[in-house]
């Protein structure tokens, strides 16, 4: 038991490199999400003002700009409960260092809970991120072959 609340880095060092790494991929489908709602704004502006040719098929369309906005969403939640987490867990750290189980064990259920979410919402970031792309995917193609939709 450690009186001057202090922890050994090698008790979370390798957890906080593994939730940095889930929350890099998390940040980049964010990124790719907004940077896709970006070109499907710019893409019907340029539709509405009539100086492209392609026929964009709106609902395919509007369905994969929901889909990037909604896993636009799910990774800000991953982000949040994956920071929630490693201050849970060194909370937890902290009450087993000192000796306090009683304490750790409330500690243990909020990282236990924070972690469990963030499983969760990375993996349905995942999931609206892949309906999107297809969805953009399928837009583009009845664009470019707009015969096929009749």
């Amino acid at each position: 038991m450690n009186q001057d609340n202090s922890i050994s880095e090698d008790l979370y060092k390798v957890d906080f490199e593994i939730s940095k790494s889930y929350i890099d991929f998390s940040s980049e489908l964010l990124r790719i999400s907004l940077t896709a709602m970006g070109a499907i704004g710019s893409l019907l502006l340029l539709t509405l003002e009539k100086e492209t040719i392609l026929e964009i098929n709106y609902p395919t369309i509007l369905a994969a700009m929901t889909f990037f906005a909604l896993s636009s969403g799910a990774s800000l939640f991953h982000r949040f409960f994956a920071s929630d987490f490693l201050s849970w867990y060194i909370s937890y750290l902290r009450e087993v260092n000192k000796g306090n189980i009683q304490r750790a064990e409330k500690e243990k259920i909020g990282y236990s809970k924070s972690l469990r979410n963030s499983r969760w919402a990375l993996i349905i970031n995942e999931f609206l991120f892949g309906f999107g792309v297809l969805f953009f995917i399928v837009a583009v193609f009845f664009s470019i072959y707009p015969t096929l939709w009749e």
